[in-house]
This record gives C-alpha cells, sequence and structure tokens, in this order.
C-alpha cells in the first residue's frame, strides 16, 4: 500500500519566546522539523509540509524532499489539513504528524499503518496513557472500551479531564477518509471560521457515518512528546540525551 505523510508545521510558536520559527528549534542537535522529515521519508517519499507564513524563508532547505501547503492563517490542525487538499492523494493511506514532535519514529509510524490495515479501520489515532494528562485531548470510549470521540482539554468537562488516557495528535487514514470527510468538517462550519478547528473531530464525524475509528496504544512516553515552550525543548533534549547513551 502506498503511504503519504502530511507534517504539520505551521503552529506560530508564540509560547516558545523566540523569533526563531518553533520546529527549527534543535533537539540532539538537529532541528526538529529535520528530524520528524528524516523519519517520515523512511516511510515514504510522498511527504507534505504544512508551513505557516513564518516559516517561508527557510523552505529551501526541503524542497527537494517535501511538498509545500501554505497555512496562512493559524485555525486549527483541521484546517492546516485542509490547506493541503488538493495534494493529498486520495489513493493513497494518508498520516498526520507534527512538526514539534521530535520522537515520531518510522517504526512507530508504520506500526500505526499496520494496525490501521489490521483492523480494517477507517482511522487510526496513536494514543497513550498518563498519571499526570496535563492538557492532552483525551480518549473517550463506551463501556465496552469502544471508541467513541476525542474531547479537547478546553473543550472538556470534568469527568472527561479525569480520563488518563490520551491522545497524542498522530492519525492514520484510510485512501480517501481525508478527502471524504475533511471538506464535509470545514464547511459545516464556514460560519464559524475565526476559531479552531481541531482534526480530532473527525473521528467523531466518521464514525457517525458508519466508518470503524480505532486507537493505538503507546507504551512509550517519549514518544509523543511536544515541544511548544522552553522548558519542553529542555525535557526534549534531556530525552534526547537519554537516548543517545
Amino acid at each position: 500500500m502506498p503511504y503519504q505523510i502530511i507534517i504539520l508545521a505551521a503552529g506560530n510558536g508564540s509560547r516558545m519566546s523566540s523569533n526563531l520559527p518553533k520546529v527549527l528549534h534543535e533537539v540532539g542537535g538537529k532541528p526538529m522539523i529535520e528530524r520528524v522529515i528524516d523519519n517520515a521519508k523512511s516511510v515514504t517519499n510522498d511527504l507534505i509540509l504544512v508551513h505557516s507564513l513564518q516559516l517561508v524563508q527557510y523552505l529551501d532547505n526541503y524542497k527537494d524532499i517535501c511538498k509545500f501547503a501554505l497555512q496562512s492563517t493559524p485555525l486549527g490542525t483541521a484546517h492546516a489539513v485542509y490547506s493541503a487538499l488538493d495534494l493529498i492523494d486520495p489513493n493513497k493511506t494518508n498520516v498526520v504528524i507534527y512538526g514539534d514532535n521530535p520522537f515520531i519514529s518510522s517504526a512507530i509510524i508504520i506500526e500505526l499503518l499496520e494496525y490501521l490495515d489490521s483492523t480494517k479501520s477507517s482511522i487510526v489515532t496513536l494514543s497513550f496513557k498518563r498519571d499526570d494528562p496535563s492538557q492532552y485531548g483525551r480518549i473517550v470510549t463506551d463501556k465496552f472500551d469502544n471508541f467513541i470521540k476525542i474531547v479537547e482539554f478546553k473543550e472538556a468537562n470534568e469527568e472527561e479531564k479525569s480520563i488518563n488516557h490520551c491522545n497524542s495528535g498522530i492519525m492514520a487514514f484510510a485512501p480517501t477518509i481525508l478527502k471524504k470527510y475533511l471538506p464535509l468538517m470545514i464547511n459545516g462550519h464556514r460560519s464559524d471560521m475565526d476559531r479552531e478547528l481541531y482534526l480530532t473531530k473527525i473521528i467523531e464525524v466518521t464514525k457517525n457515518t458508519g466508518e470503524k475509528v480505532s486507537y493505538l496504544l503507546s507504551s512509550d512516553d517519549d514518544i509523543v512528546i511536544g515541544v511548544n515552550t522552553q522548558d519542553e525543548l529542555l525535557e526534549a533534549n534531556k530525552i534526547s540525551g537519554r537516548q543517545s547513551k
């Protein structure tokens, strides 16, 4: 099965308190975006980089590796992927990963793809459990452990915030799924496009049409570390240092 990987790197990174685009900060002596691209291209040579205006001046470094899609206004992860819709190949299995997530290895991407295929799912999201789930989105299941939806922390009620099963944001999609359901999500929110629209909503949208959605539980917390602040960057470099020993 041919694959295509969409790398989201259009976040403005305001919490980094730096003039350098967030994804260009180094982890283990290499810009995060380069670590992510290197791992992605071990899986497929069909890569799409969704970028911001802030990142434009740096794109020459990746022009021979990635196709580019501009998200000029940060309106959420669903809008970011939608910005790349014309480049998304409906005949390929698609994976969405993040440029500020430096430990997403080619092995975990392949595991996610294999799980998508073996479970015959339309979407699989990579999840993890953490004693302190902080502000990660929560995986909501019924009493039979059937995957119902992902609730973003900002939108979660107190019961949902007590869930320690978290969403990494990394997802694999069977062919045609993004092309079919993403426009429905975007068009359904045209009157509300001044607020962020999360890609996680596609779980509910897809499930409600009868498609199968699943999650793959990771046993490695380090895999899903995202870097949004200088403290998180410091922690990521500590992890990188431990991994290199």
